[in-house]
């Protein structure tokens, strides 16, 4: 008697659909005229160097209220035009939420609030880069600490959801704690960085206290702010 045993069959689908957590930028509209938008948006993207330019971007428009939802599509707009590409949106006020769907925007639902969430933060083991981080490249730690164990070059970009440790030079843009973690830090034995940020507050280079370029240094997030402070 012959014998067949079922194996699984190949997945023969055009496409897949998975639940994958990637890094997006976050801009804040305020409910102000569009020519005070592009005024800060072009300080800032003149700030990180390009950095992102082509990144995807989900507004934040819970400050705009029922009445300024035109400000929407000035808004998209603007940020296609300065090279950001607007990708998904939140929003409080359902006037608000329908021109940003009509434009085009994906809804964004933040998740329900739970307690002790540093407690239930599971990290991986830390990702540990040996050979120098060239311009162009992107390394992304995810739910893990990154070690760079050389230099970034300008235009290199690292990315965490926990810390970034750097013991050469940091000449590129580090992004710490992208999985929202305030606790998250940056250090770095040489800091000359393009832009830093911690859970998703940035700074750019031109905005840098000076006295700790090209110095050994750890930024943290706390009141608000980036904090810089010299490594021990």
């Amino acid at each position: 008697m012959m014998t067949f045993t079922p194996h699984p069959a190949p997945d023969s689908s055009p496409l897949r659909l998975r639940g994958k957590v990637h890094p997006f930028l976050t801009v804040e509209i305020a409910d102000v005229a569009v020519q005070e938008l592009d005024k800060a948006l072009t300080a800032r993207l003149a700030a990180t160097a390009g950095l992102f330019r082509h990144t995807p971007a989900i507004l934040d428009l819970t400050a705009l209220p029922a009445t300024s939802a035109s400000r929407v599509a000035e808004a998209v707009a603007l940020l296609r035009q300065r090279g950001l590409v607007p990708a998904a949106f939140k929003a409080q006020a359902i006037e608000v939420e329908q021109a940003a769907l009509a434009n085009g925007l994906g809804r964004v639902l933040d998740p329900e609030p739970r307690q002790n969430l540093a407690a239930e933060r599971i990290r991986r083991p830390p990702l540990i880069v040996s050979e120098p981080v060239r311009s162009g490249q992107r390394v992304y730690a995810v739910e893990a600490d990154l070690i760079v164990l050389h230099s970034v070059s300008p235009g290199a970009q690292l990315l965490a959801d926990g810390c970034i440790h750097v013991y050469g030079a940091l000449r590129g843009s580090a992004s710490a704690g992208l999985g929202d973690d305030p606790a998250a830090r940056i250090f770095a034995k040489i800091f000359d960085a393009e832009m830093v940020a911690i859970a998703g507050l940035y700074l750019g280079a031109d905005e840098f206290p000076a006295s700790w370029v090209n110095s050994p240094i750890q930024i943290s997030l706390a009141d608000g702010a980036l904090r810089f402070a010299p490594l021990p």
